[in-house]
């Protein structure tokens, strides 16, 4: 059997940016052995699986795998994949609903960006600074404006806000991040100014030594920045730059939307630039980690 793929860069501003994606098209001939196989052999950061969708309100499902296995979450990736059914016209532009498990992700697309919309937060919790700092060889010397965090819409995550020279300064340590019970850690310095994050996300619990781009961190920052504001209701509009020390510089342009009473709305929006498309010829395989694993076909381009 073939499958039509493409790999993508979501978030980048040209081809080689953004976080490394991998989308499988027309993917219900697959089972989760071969999933798995395929996208450790294709061994970009996650690897989307798309099918047909199972509940009346989605455009589409997917499974989505990471080197630590498959996710329940598809979050960032939800970008890359809305862009790439839109521009292979498999899907119209406009709103999309993506499904991932039990959960339903809204988004707005067309060829060449996505937008993710995510409303009523999980509770922040704020965080002890000096293991955050620790676990990247940093000093309370360091540490930014505003308190580290819990924080998010799915998965919940750790912001840690720095001094802009930390950035350059700082090194991450996996076993300290283990040590701490730290999945992920995103080290931000918040330039108030030009309302831009100029960040590094490192996420050894999703098997990614260090993330360019992430749109559940983009909408868990917008929890942070709500936080600091001293009248809530309003809107802001900032940005985030990130993948610049792995090679894969991103743009993620966000917004949260508040007017004061009810929970808050936060937007993520990108580009998912395409950088090589074809198909897959994935031959019987006998089970994880056994059996040839999928080939290129001679059509790749």
């Amino acid at each position: 059997m073939r499958y039509p793929f493409e790999a993508v860069g979501v978030f980048g501003t040209s081809g080689g940016g953004g976080s490394p994606l991998a989308v499988v098209h027309d993917a219900e001939g697959l089972g989760m052995a071969e999933m798995g196989r395929i996208a450790e052999r294709l061994r970009a950061d996650e690897v989307v699986f798309v099918l047909p969708p199972t509940e009346p309100e989605a455009t589409h499902r997917v499974r989505v795998f990471n080197r630590a296995g498959e996710s329940p979450f598809g979050g960032h990736s939800a970008v890359g994949t809305a862009v790439a059914l839109v521009r292979s016209g498999r899907l119209p532009a406009g709103r999309l609903v993506q499904q991932c498990g039990a959960r339903l992700l809204e988004l707005r697309a067309d060829e060449r960006h996505a937008t993710i919309t995510a409303t009523d937060p999980l509770p922040s919790e704020e965080l002890q600074p000096a293991p955050l700092l620790d676990a990247v060889g940093l000093t309370a010397d360091d540490l930014g404006d505003g308190p580290p965090l819990a924080a998010g819409f799915g998965p919940r995550f750790h912001l840690l806000p720095v001094r802009k020279p930390a950035l350059g300064a700082l090194r991450a340590d996996p076993a300290a991040l283990r040590e701490h019970g730290l999945p992920d850690l995103f080290v931000f310095h918040w330039d108030e100014a030009a309302r831009t994050a100029t960040a590094r996300l490192f996420a050894p619990g999703y098997a990614i030594e260090e993330d360019p781009a992430c749109a559940s961190v983009g909408l868990a920052l917008a929890v942070w920045l709500r936080g600091r504001r001293e009248s809530p209701a309003g809107d802001l509009r900032f940005e985030i730059r990130q993948g610049a020390e792995v090679g894969r510089p991103s743009v993620l342009g966000c917004a949260l939307v508040d007017d004061g009473k009810r929970p808050f709305t936060a937007t993520v929006s990108g580009a998912a630039p395409q950088e090589l498309a074809g198909e897959l010829e994935v031959p019987a395989l006998l089970g994880p980690g056994r059996g040839p694993g999928p080939a290129l076909s001679d059509r790749s381009r």
